[in-house]
This record gives C-alpha cells, structure tokens and sequence, in this order.
C-alpha cells in the first residue's frame, strides 16, 4: 500500500542470481514474486531467500544467495523466480546464470551472464547486455539494443535493432520496421530481411553476410 502523499510505482529492478527467471504480466495491479529454492544442503537452503523492497517510485526485487556457493562444485543454491510485473512499471532486469523468459511487460534493459534468453511481444525501447548464451527476441514494440559476447543472436519482429557488438555466433534478424545497424561483428553469419529502414555493417570479422 502507499504512504499518504507517496507517488505510485513506476519502474521495477529484479536482480536474479542462479536459477531460470521468469517475467509476465500481472493479472491485476500488484508486483507478485514467487521463488523455489535449490541447494545442495540445509543450511545452504536456509539463507536462500526472496526480497522485495521499495526505493521511492523504484520496487526491487532481489533474490538472496549465500556467499560464492552459486553453482560451483558440490555445494549449490539456486532460486528458480517467476515475477507478474502490472503493465504500467518498466522493467529492468541484473541476472548471472540460467535462462531467462520475458513476456508481455514494458521493457528497458536485461544485463545477464549466462544462459538463454527469450523476451517477446515486449513493449518500448531497451538495451540488453549478454555475456554468453543465446539471444531471442520477437515481436518487440520498440527499438532494441544489444551488446553479446558469444551465442546466437535472432530478433524476430521489432521497430529497430542496434547491435553494438557481437563475439561469436549468427547473427538473424528479420522484419523489422525501422533500421538495423550492426558495428561491430566478429565471426559467425549474419542473415538480414524484410527491413522498412537502413541496412548499415560497419564492421564484420569472418562469416557470411546476407541483406535481402
């Protein structure tokens, strides 16, 4: 509930750590965050938690894991997290491994590790930062830009695509409204059709390329 005076939510922060990650739509207008928790002992299980808290018109919503035990070795903890976000706030995802499924919210920017990840029929304009795993993006309302390191990169759909750099793996990108521009490519094919806009590689490393 609000404070006498205080401003309505405008924007939520998810910050994941080990497990798969799940974002879709409220069905009404509260935030609902569910996690299951893994661990390979009690006590490890124990200091698994999920947090949320509110910073002004910020909601935050952690997950809590104990120290370096993220997956290494024998000792493990992982919190699988599904997140209904209400329509209105814009959604700003911080995650370090396992795959990840955003749905139907109004998105503006995933930074993330590891692991797959999925984003459709998201809405406005967003970045996304991707150390490894592939990327899939369709029917995006707005322009998108993205930065990979390694793995395939397809967007399916969308205004505008801005690939600021991409490390190894395809590239496929197709209807989109407005422009795509690659700068920086460094290996792995690049597939480019059905675009409304300009068309610019500036900088492609090995692999084919092919704009119909």
């Amino acid at each position: 509930g609000l404070e006498p005076g205080e401003a309505a939510a405008t924007a939520v922060e998810i910050l994941a750590g080990a497990g798969g990650l799940t974002v879709k739509p409220a069905v009404g207008g509260a935030l609902i965050a569910e996690g299951k928790a893994c661990a390979s002992s009690q006590e490890l299980l124990d200091q698994v938690q999920l947090r949320v808290q509110r910073d002004g018109e910020v909601l935050r919503v952690y997950a809590q894991l104990p120290g370096e035990m993220q997956g290494v070795g024998l000792f493990y903890a992982s919190l699988d997290l599904v997140i209904s976000v209400p329509g209105d706030l814009a959604v700003d995802i911080t995650d370090s491994s396992g795959e990840m499924t955003v749905d139907r919210v109004r998105l503006e920017r995933i930074r993330d590790t590891s692991g797959d990840i999925l984003a459709r029929n998201v809405r406005g304009d967003f970045e996304m930062e991707d150390s490894s795993g592939n990327v899939r993006i369709e029917e995006a309302q707005g322009t998108v830009r993205i930065g990979d390191s390694s793995g395939d990169i397809v967007v399916q759909g969308a205004t505008g695509v801005h690939v600021v750099v991409d490390g190894s793996g395809d590239i496929e990108i197709e209807r989109i409204s407005g422009d795509v521009r690659i700068e920086r490519d460094s290996s792995g094919d690049i597939n480019i059709a059905g675009v409304g806009g300009n068309v610019e590689v500036l900088a492609d490393s090995s692999g084919k390329l092919r704009v119909s």
